[in-house]
Protein backbone atom coordinates (compact mmCIF):
# COMPACT_ATOMS: atom_id res chain seq x y z
CA UNK A 1 0.00 0.00 0.00
CA UNK A 2 1.31 3.51 -0.69
CA UNK A 3 0.78 4.49 3.04
CA UNK A 4 3.13 2.01 3.93
CA UNK A 5 6.12 3.60 1.80
CA UNK A 6 9.32 3.40 3.04
CA UNK A 7 10.44 7.05 3.52
CA UNK A 8 14.00 6.88 4.63
CA UNK A 9 15.61 8.28 7.23
CA UNK A 10 15.77 11.94 5.78
CA UNK A 11 12.55 12.16 5.03
CA UNK A 12 11.50 11.35 8.25
CA UNK A 13 13.41 13.64 9.85
CA UNK A 14 12.47 16.31 7.78
CA UNK A 15 8.91 15.22 8.19
CA UNK A 16 8.95 15.07 12.04
CA UNK A 17 11.11 18.46 12.48
CA UNK A 18 8.29 20.34 10.51
CA UNK A 19 4.93 18.28 11.52
CA UNK A 20 3.76 17.14 7.98
CA UNK A 21 3.04 13.84 8.98
CA UNK A 22 -0.26 14.53 7.55
CA UNK A 23 1.06 16.56 4.09
CA UNK A 24 3.28 13.19 3.85
CA UNK A 25 0.11 10.81 4.23
CA UNK A 26 -1.94 13.05 1.80
CA UNK A 27 1.14 12.92 -0.63
CA UNK A 28 1.37 9.20 -1.02
CA UNK A 29 -2.41 8.69 -1.19
CA UNK A 30 -2.37 10.98 -4.50
CA UNK A 31 0.82 8.91 -5.17
CA UNK A 32 -0.93 5.72 -4.69
CA UNK A 33 0.70 2.82 -5.68
CA UNK A 34 3.59 4.77 -7.68
CA UNK A 35 4.29 6.43 -3.63
CA UNK A 36 7.68 3.95 -3.48
CA UNK A 37 8.86 4.24 -6.52
CA UNK A 38 8.50 8.03 -6.78
CA UNK A 39 10.51 8.13 -2.92
CA UNK A 40 13.03 6.07 -4.62
CA UNK A 41 13.30 8.35 -7.67
CA UNK A 42 12.94 11.81 -5.11
CA UNK A 43 16.18 10.47 -3.40
CA UNK A 44 18.01 9.65 -6.32
CA UNK A 45 17.33 13.02 -7.96
CA UNK A 46 17.48 15.07 -4.77
CA UNK A 47 21.43 13.32 -4.46
CA UNK A 48 22.07 13.97 -7.70
CA UNK A 49 20.59 18.01 -7.21
CA UNK A 50 23.02 18.53 -4.09
CA UNK A 51 26.77 16.97 -6.04
CA UNK A 52 25.52 20.01 -8.82
CA UNK A 53 24.86 22.68 -6.37
CA UNK A 54 27.54 23.38 -3.84
CA UNK A 55 25.15 25.99 -1.80
CA UNK A 56 22.71 22.50 -1.16
CA UNK A 57 24.36 20.78 1.92
CA UNK A 58 23.60 16.70 2.80
CA UNK A 59 21.25 18.07 5.49
CA UNK A 60 19.15 19.36 3.07
CA UNK A 61 18.02 16.10 1.51
CA UNK A 62 14.77 15.17 3.32
CA UNK A 63 13.38 18.67 2.01
CA UNK A 64 14.56 17.91 -1.37
CA UNK A 65 13.05 14.94 -0.96
CA UNK A 66 9.72 16.05 0.45
CA UNK A 67 9.29 18.91 -2.22
CA UNK A 68 9.94 16.46 -5.06
CA UNK A 69 7.52 13.92 -4.29
CA UNK A 70 4.83 16.92 -3.27
CA UNK A 71 5.10 18.18 -6.62
CA UNK A 72 5.03 14.84 -8.61
CA UNK A 73 1.65 14.26 -6.18
CA UNK A 74 0.91 18.07 -7.34
CA UNK A 75 0.78 16.90 -10.94
CA UNK A 76 -1.75 13.69 -10.21
CA UNK A 77 -3.88 15.83 -8.36
CA UNK A 78 -4.04 18.86 -11.25
CA UNK A 79 -4.95 16.01 -13.86
CA UNK A 80 -7.68 14.51 -11.31
CA UNK A 81 -9.08 17.64 -11.12
CA UNK A 82 -8.91 18.47 -14.76
CA UNK A 83 -11.03 15.08 -15.43
CA UNK A 84 -13.56 16.09 -13.48
CA UNK A 85 -13.68 19.91 -15.23
CA UNK A 86 -12.02 21.46 -11.40
CA UNK A 87 -9.50 23.78 -11.50
CA UNK A 88 -6.86 23.52 -9.21
CA UNK A 89 -5.96 25.99 -6.96
CA UNK A 90 -2.73 27.28 -5.26
CA UNK A 91 -4.12 26.90 -1.99
CA UNK A 92 -5.36 23.67 -2.66
CA UNK A 93 -2.07 22.28 -3.55
CA UNK A 94 -0.21 24.17 -0.34
CA UNK A 95 -3.20 22.20 2.03
CA UNK A 96 -2.68 18.72 0.23
CA UNK A 97 1.32 18.76 -0.21
CA UNK A 98 2.86 21.78 1.94
CA UNK A 99 4.43 22.87 -1.43
CA UNK A 100 3.94 26.36 -3.23
CA UNK A 101 3.44 26.16 -6.64
CA UNK A 102 3.67 28.46 -9.64
CA UNK A 103 0.04 27.30 -10.73
CA UNK A 104 0.62 27.80 -14.77
CA UNK A 105 4.09 26.24 -14.00
CA UNK A 106 2.57 23.13 -12.40
CA UNK A 107 -0.27 23.16 -15.02
CA UNK A 108 2.69 23.03 -17.34
CA UNK A 109 4.27 19.93 -16.47
CA UNK A 110 0.84 18.33 -15.82
CA UNK A 111 0.56 18.69 -20.16
CA UNK A 112 -2.30 21.63 -19.54
CA UNK A 113 -2.65 24.91 -20.32
CA UNK A 114 -3.77 27.24 -16.99
CA UNK A 115 -6.20 29.97 -17.64
CA UNK A 116 -3.76 32.03 -15.75
CA UNK A 117 -1.29 31.41 -18.65
CA UNK A 118 -3.32 32.43 -20.87
CA UNK A 119 -4.49 35.78 -18.84
CA UNK A 120 -0.86 36.30 -18.39
CA UNK A 121 0.09 36.17 -22.22
CA UNK A 122 -2.62 39.01 -22.98
CA UNK A 123 -1.22 40.95 -20.62
CA UNK A 124 2.28 40.57 -21.70
CA UNK A 125 1.67 40.82 -25.72
CA UNK A 126 -0.46 44.07 -25.04
CA UNK A 127 2.68 45.32 -23.07
CA UNK A 128 5.34 44.82 -25.85
CA UNK A 129 2.34 46.38 -27.78
CA UNK A 130 2.25 49.56 -26.15
CA UNK A 131 5.80 49.53 -25.07
CA UNK A 132 6.84 49.45 -29.12
CA UNK A 133 4.64 52.28 -29.04
CA UNK A 134 5.41 54.69 -26.38
CA UNK A 135 9.24 54.24 -27.33
CA UNK A 136 8.52 54.68 -31.00
CA UNK A 137 6.70 58.28 -30.04
CA UNK A 138 8.83 59.27 -27.10
CA UNK A 139 12.41 57.75 -28.01
CA UNK A 140 13.84 59.30 -24.58
CA UNK A 141 11.39 58.44 -22.29
CA UNK A 142 12.16 55.52 -19.57
CA UNK A 143 9.78 53.20 -18.60
CA UNK A 144 9.51 51.19 -15.43
CA UNK A 145 7.23 48.39 -14.05
CA UNK A 146 6.43 49.47 -10.48
CA UNK A 147 6.94 46.07 -8.09
CA UNK A 148 4.33 45.61 -4.93
CA UNK A 149 4.94 47.36 -2.36
CA UNK A 150 5.73 50.52 -3.67
CA UNK A 151 1.85 51.51 -2.90
CA UNK A 152 -0.45 51.80 -6.14
CA UNK A 153 0.92 49.33 -8.76
CA UNK A 154 0.08 50.27 -12.18
CA UNK A 155 0.87 48.03 -15.25
CA UNK A 156 3.86 50.72 -16.16
CA UNK A 157 5.17 53.95 -15.42
CA UNK A 158 6.23 56.41 -18.39
CA UNK A 159 9.06 59.30 -17.24
CA UNK A 160 10.67 61.76 -19.50
CA UNK A 161 13.42 64.19 -18.07
CA UNK A 162 13.74 67.68 -19.22
CA UNK A 163 11.05 68.55 -18.83
CA UNK A 164 10.33 66.32 -16.29
CA UNK A 165 7.11 64.44 -16.18
CA UNK A 166 5.50 61.06 -15.52
CA UNK A 167 2.10 58.91 -16.31
CA UNK A 168 0.61 55.85 -15.13
CA UNK A 169 -0.55 53.59 -17.32
CA UNK A 170 -2.84 50.42 -17.36
CA UNK A 171 -3.75 47.66 -19.36
CA UNK A 172 -6.77 45.76 -19.98
CA UNK A 173 -6.08 43.21 -22.77
CA UNK A 174 -8.98 40.22 -22.62
CA UNK A 175 -11.30 39.19 -25.30
CA UNK A 176 -13.93 41.62 -24.69
CA UNK A 177 -16.57 43.77 -26.64
CA UNK A 178 -18.22 44.67 -23.72
CA UNK A 179 -17.76 48.14 -21.66
CA UNK A 180 -14.80 47.95 -19.24
CA UNK A 181 -16.31 46.95 -16.09
CA UNK A 182 -16.64 50.23 -13.45
CA UNK A 183 -13.75 48.64 -11.21
CA UNK A 184 -11.18 49.56 -13.86
CA UNK A 185 -12.65 52.83 -13.85
CA UNK A 186 -12.35 53.34 -10.33
CA UNK A 187 -8.85 51.87 -10.12
CA UNK A 188 -8.04 53.77 -13.23
CA UNK A 189 -9.15 57.00 -11.15
CA UNK A 190 -6.58 55.93 -7.78
CA UNK A 191 -4.03 56.03 -10.25
CA UNK A 192 -4.95 59.17 -11.49
CA UNK A 193 -4.91 60.81 -8.39
CA UNK A 194 -1.80 59.44 -7.22
CA UNK A 195 0.36 60.04 -10.25
CA UNK A 196 -1.65 62.75 -12.09
CA UNK A 197 -1.98 61.16 -14.99
CA UNK A 198 -3.85 57.68 -16.00
CA UNK A 199 -4.07 56.31 -19.08
CA UNK A 200 -5.66 53.19 -19.58
CA UNK A 201 -5.22 51.29 -22.29
CA UNK A 202 -8.26 48.61 -23.11
CA UNK A 203 -9.30 46.16 -25.58
CA UNK A 204 -12.96 47.22 -25.36
CA UNK A 205 -14.62 47.84 -28.35
CA UNK A 206 -16.97 50.71 -26.81
CA UNK A 207 -16.26 53.68 -26.11
CA UNK A 208 -16.34 55.71 -22.56
CA UNK A 209 -17.57 58.81 -23.76
CA UNK A 210 -20.64 57.51 -25.26
CA UNK A 211 -21.39 57.12 -21.16
CA UNK A 212 -19.59 59.80 -19.39
CA UNK A 213 -19.24 63.23 -19.47
CA UNK A 214 -15.77 64.94 -19.38
CA UNK A 215 -15.96 64.43 -15.84
CA UNK A 216 -16.08 61.46 -14.45
CA UNK A 217 -16.69 61.20 -10.52
CA UNK A 218 -16.47 57.78 -8.55
CA UNK A 219 -19.90 57.79 -7.29
CA UNK A 220 -21.63 57.98 -10.61
CA UNK A 221 -19.26 55.47 -11.61
CA UNK A 222 -20.42 53.04 -8.99
CA UNK A 223 -24.33 53.88 -9.76
CA UNK A 224 -24.26 53.16 -13.21
CA UNK A 225 -22.73 49.99 -12.38
CA UNK A 226 -25.09 48.88 -9.33
CA UNK A 227 -27.45 49.26 -12.15
CA UNK A 228 -25.64 47.41 -15.00
CA UNK A 229 -24.25 44.65 -12.74
CA UNK A 230 -27.69 44.10 -11.13
CA UNK A 231 -29.66 43.78 -14.05
CA UNK A 232 -26.88 40.73 -15.19
CA UNK A 233 -27.38 39.32 -12.03
CA UNK A 234 -31.31 39.32 -12.01
CA UNK A 235 -31.41 37.41 -15.46
CA UNK A 236 -32.21 33.56 -15.38
CA UNK A 237 -29.21 31.53 -16.55
CA UNK A 238 -30.21 28.64 -18.56
CA UNK A 239 -26.41 27.90 -20.00
CA UNK A 240 -22.99 28.22 -18.11
CA UNK A 241 -22.15 30.84 -20.02
CA UNK A 242 -25.12 32.70 -18.80
CA UNK A 243 -24.13 31.07 -14.88
CA UNK A 244 -20.80 32.55 -15.80
CA UNK A 245 -21.67 36.13 -16.20
CA UNK A 246 -24.07 35.64 -13.41
CA UNK A 247 -20.94 34.91 -11.42
CA UNK A 248 -19.29 37.84 -12.68
CA UNK A 249 -21.42 40.05 -12.29
CA UNK A 250 -21.50 38.88 -8.26
CA UNK A 251 -18.29 39.68 -7.95
CA UNK A 252 -18.42 42.97 -9.78
CA UNK A 253 -20.55 43.44 -7.20
CA UNK A 254 -19.27 43.10 -4.11
CA UNK A 255 -16.04 44.75 -5.58
CA UNK A 256 -18.30 48.16 -6.08
CA UNK A 257 -19.73 47.86 -2.71
CA UNK A 258 -16.15 47.71 -0.95
CA UNK A 259 -15.60 51.30 -3.01
CA UNK A 260 -19.13 52.88 -2.68
CA UNK A 261 -17.49 55.32 -0.50
CA UNK A 262 -14.70 56.43 -2.72
CA UNK A 263 -15.70 60.26 -3.66
CA UNK A 264 -12.96 61.03 -6.63
CA UNK A 265 -13.45 62.88 -9.82
CA UNK A 266 -11.07 63.82 -12.41
CA UNK A 267 -10.98 64.79 -15.94
CA UNK A 268 -11.76 62.70 -19.59
CA UNK A 269 -9.09 63.42 -22.09
CA UNK A 270 -8.33 61.53 -25.40
CA UNK A 271 -5.73 59.93 -26.48
CA UNK A 272 -4.78 62.35 -29.05
CA UNK A 273 -4.89 64.98 -26.52
CA UNK A 274 -2.90 63.19 -23.84
CA UNK A 275 -0.08 62.69 -26.75
CA UNK A 276 0.00 66.18 -27.86
CA UNK A 277 0.16 67.23 -24.41
CA UNK A 278 3.07 64.95 -23.46
CA UNK A 279 4.88 66.00 -26.92
CA UNK A 280 4.61 69.69 -25.27
CA UNK A 281 5.74 68.14 -22.13
CA UNK A 282 3.04 68.85 -20.06
CA UNK A 283 0.93 65.95 -19.85
CA UNK A 284 -2.43 66.68 -19.43
CA UNK A 285 -4.03 65.69 -15.66
CA UNK A 286 -6.78 63.33 -15.63
CA UNK A 287 -8.05 59.76 -17.35
CA UNK A 288 -7.60 59.18 -20.75
CA UNK A 289 -9.43 55.38 -21.62
CA UNK A 290 -8.19 54.01 -25.40
CA UNK A 291 -10.54 51.34 -26.53
CA UNK A 292 -8.91 48.26 -28.60
CA UNK A 293 -9.99 49.62 -31.96
CA UNK A 294 -8.39 53.30 -30.49
CA UNK A 295 -5.38 51.42 -29.72
CA UNK A 296 -4.63 49.54 -32.93
CA UNK A 297 -5.27 52.27 -35.07
CA UNK A 298 -2.29 54.41 -32.72
CA UNK A 299 -0.08 51.36 -33.31
CA UNK A 300 -0.55 51.01 -37.32
CA UNK A 301 -0.03 54.83 -37.60
CA UNK A 302 3.22 54.52 -36.09
CA UNK A 303 3.80 51.74 -38.31
CA UNK A 304 3.82 48.87 -35.75
CA UNK A 305 2.00 46.34 -38.04
CA UNK A 306 2.68 43.22 -36.25
CA UNK A 307 1.66 45.09 -32.74
CA UNK A 308 -1.29 46.03 -34.01
CA UNK A 309 -2.14 42.46 -35.47
CA UNK A 310 -1.41 41.25 -31.94
CA UNK A 311 -3.83 43.53 -29.86
CA UNK A 312 -6.37 42.30 -32.56
CA UNK A 313 -5.77 38.61 -32.03
CA UNK A 314 -5.97 39.31 -27.97
CA UNK A 315 -9.33 40.73 -28.77
CA UNK A 316 -10.83 38.57 -31.29
CA UNK A 317 -9.02 34.88 -30.23
CA UNK A 318 -10.90 32.81 -27.34
CA UNK A 319 -8.25 31.23 -24.93
CA UNK A 320 -7.27 28.13 -26.26
CA UNK A 321 -6.74 29.65 -29.58
CA UNK A 322 -3.96 32.64 -28.45
CA UNK A 323 -0.27 31.76 -28.48
CA UNK A 324 2.95 33.27 -29.52
CA UNK A 325 6.43 31.84 -29.87
CA UNK A 326 8.12 35.63 -29.33
CA UNK A 327 6.37 36.57 -25.84
CA UNK A 328 6.29 34.70 -22.61
CA UNK A 329 3.08 33.57 -21.48
CA UNK A 330 3.97 31.73 -17.81
CA UNK A 331 4.81 35.35 -15.73
CA UNK A 332 3.52 38.27 -15.91
CA UNK A 333 6.52 40.83 -17.54
CA UNK A 334 8.36 42.49 -14.92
Amino acid sequence: MATKASIGTALKKHVRKYTLNDKLRSITSLLGNDAQNVIDWAYEEAKRQIAENPEDKESNLGRIVFHLIGNEAAIILVKKNHARGRLTTKSEIKAKTGNKMEMPVLYREAGLRHPQEARNLRHNLFHEAFHALIMHLFPDVSTRVPVTGEGLTPDLIVEHKNPDWLISVEYKGYRSITLLSESEFLKAMRYQAAYGTAWLVTTSAKSVKDVYRKTIHSKEVVERGFERLKRIYKKRAYTSEQRENRGIARKGISHLEKQKDLDMKCRLWTANELLDSMKAGKPVKGLIITTGFEFIELLKEAGLDEEADNVLRVMKLPTTSLHSNKVTSVRLIE
